[in-house]
């Protein structure tokens, strides 16, 4: 009889173990992996701590314990979040307007808690853009009414996007048609950008299309080896010049 043969047990792959601590068997896993899953748990966190201090602002707020926040309790509310990110200034009744006119479901003159949340979420991304707005505001709104008419956007993008060239009529006409879509106490194609309007100016002039005209010296965004000069960054100046697609 031929007897059988011992079957020779699978050699087992080693553990990888770095300083002591054993790696995902996923190879894609790994520390990247780690890494995500922390970021991810750190902005949950950051989150819900977050929301609990909206509805801790809600509460001391709601002083008529009616479970809603008048415009003035909400322009407070914005206030509350200002200091909280250290702006230097209050928040401008048109953005108190723009609040109210987006989030205010329920009836326009309050907002529930769920509101004020969403309100909170939507103005906190805003105030990133705020030091911007803020400056254009500040540097072209001659007239002082906190909108910007045809001949101050024109300025406007001549000097911060366009290195000082006006834009023709073509260029001017298709931008407002993109941007004029009604703010806070403006309406749509009235002739006046109000300050949430402007945010999207720029995205727009650097998306003009080749056909309307896009200025002397705009760059596309996507040409990177046809960047003008005042694009590329350069040793002998401690800051970029101001161009189209370029961040202040």
């Amino acid at each position: 009889r031929t007897q059988a043969r011992a079957a020779t047990p699978r050699a087992k792959m080693p553990k990888i173990v770095i300083q002591g601590k054993k790696q995902s068997k996923n190879v894609f896993g790994g520390a990247t992996g780690k890494k995500r899953a922390t970021t991810k748990s750190a902005r949950t966190l950051e989150a819900g701590k977050f929301h609990n201090k909206v509805k801790m602002w809600f509460k001391d707020l709601d002083d008529t314990y009616q479970d809603v926040l008048d415009r003035a309790r909400v322009e407070k509310l914005l206030g509350m979040l200002h200091d909280d990110h250290a702006e230097a200034t209050p928040p401008h009744a048109t953005e108190v307007d723009w609040v109210m006119r987006k989030n205010a479901l329920s009836s326009p003159d309050s907002m529930t808690l769920k509101e004020c949340e969403n309100a909170v979420l939507s103005y906190k991304a805003y105030l990133k853009r705020r030091p911007e707005i803020e400056h254009a505001f500040r540097e072209y709104d001659l007239d002082g009414d906190d909108f910007l008419n045809r001949a101050e956007l024109s300025q406007f993008i001549a000097f911060e996007l366009n290195s000082g060239d006006l834009p023709n009529d073509q260029e001017l006409d298709w931008l407002m048609s993109r941007i004029d879509v009604g703010g806070a106490l403006s309406g749509a194609n009235d002739g006046l950008i109000g300050r949430t309007e402007i945010m999207r100016a720029k995205d727009e002039w650097c998306l003009m299309p080749d056909s309307v005209g896009r200025g002397s010296n705009f760059a596309n965004p996507r040409d990177a080896g046809d960047a003008p000069a005042q694009l590329v960054e350069s040793d002998d100046e401690a800051e970029p010049k101001k161009g189209c697609c370029v961040v202040m």
